[in-house]
C-alpha cells in the first residue's frame, strides 16, 4: 500500500491548526501575567505527526511516514533563547524490505511570546544525527548521517500545559530523502 500526503493537505492543515490555536488561546487568556519575566522555563513535551517524505532514486516509497518522539528544553529569561534535544522515530514503510528514520537533535530557537505569554511562536533549528534504517532478507543497513531541520513552532499554555504545532523540513546529506514534516505536542512547561 503506498502511503502519500500531497504537500498542500499538509501545510493547509498546519494553517488550520496555528489558527485554531491562536483563536482558543486569546479566548482563554484572562488579566494576569502567566509568568515572571525573569525566570527560566524548562518544558517537556511527546511529539506525533507525520513526515512526507520525497521521492528518492527510483524509490517511491515513504521513507519517513508517521512519527512519533519527545522533546525536552529551557528558555532562558532575557534574551528568549530555546535549548533543547528531540528524539523523532519515523515508521517509514515495508515491503520485501525495511526502510525507516530515527533522528536525536539539539535544537536552538528564540521565542516571541503573544497574548500575555499564552501564545508562543518559536523560529528553530535541530542539528545532529540520523539513523536511517534499511533492512532486507539479506542485508542490514543502520548508518548514521547528519542531520538538520530548520522550522517554526505555534504553542499556546493553558496553565501548565503546552500545545503545539510545528512544520519542519527534515534533510539528511547522504542518500536519504528530505521530507516536509508536521509535529503536534503536548507538554508540561514550568
Amino acid at each position: 500500500m503506498k502511503c502519500y500526503v500531497p504537500v498542500m493537505k499538509i501545510m493547509v492543515g498546519l494553517w488550520a491548526a496555528i489558527g485554531a490555536l491562536g483563536w482558543s488561546t486569546a479566548a482563554l487568556a484572562d488579566e494576569a501575567p502567566t509568568t515572571r519575566p525573569n525566570k527560566t522555563d524548562y518544558s517537556v513535551t511527546l511529539l506525533g505527526g507525520y513526515g512526507a517524505g520525497e521521492r528518492f532514486e527510483d524509490d517511491s516509497m515513504n521513507r519517513y511516514g508517521l512519527a512519533l518522539g519527545a522533546r525536552a528544553g529551557l528558555t532562558l529569561a532575557a534574551p528568549r533563547l530555546y535549548f533543547g534535544l528531540s528524539f523523532l522515530h519515523y515508521t517509514g514503510y515495508e515491503t520485501s524490505q525495511k526502510r525507516y528514520t530515527n533522528t536525536l537533535d539539539a535544537e536552538f530557537g528564540y521565542e516571541f511570546h503573544l497574548l500575555r505569554g499564552r501564545l508562543l511562536i518559536r523560529p528553530q533549528l535541530a542539528l545532529g544525527v540520523a539513523q536511517v534504517v534499511t533492512l532486507q532478507s539479506d542485508n542490514e543497513g543502520y548508518p548514521l548521517g547528519l542531520h538538520w531541520a530548520p522550522g517554526v513552532l505555534v504553542g499556546g499554555r493553558v496553565g501548565p500545559v503546552l500545545l503545539s504545532v510545528e512544520y519542519r523540513r527534515d534533510m539528511i546529506p547522504s542518500e536519504w530523502p528530505s521530507s516536509n514534516t508536521v509535529l503536534f505536542g503536548v507538554g508540561v512547561r514550568m
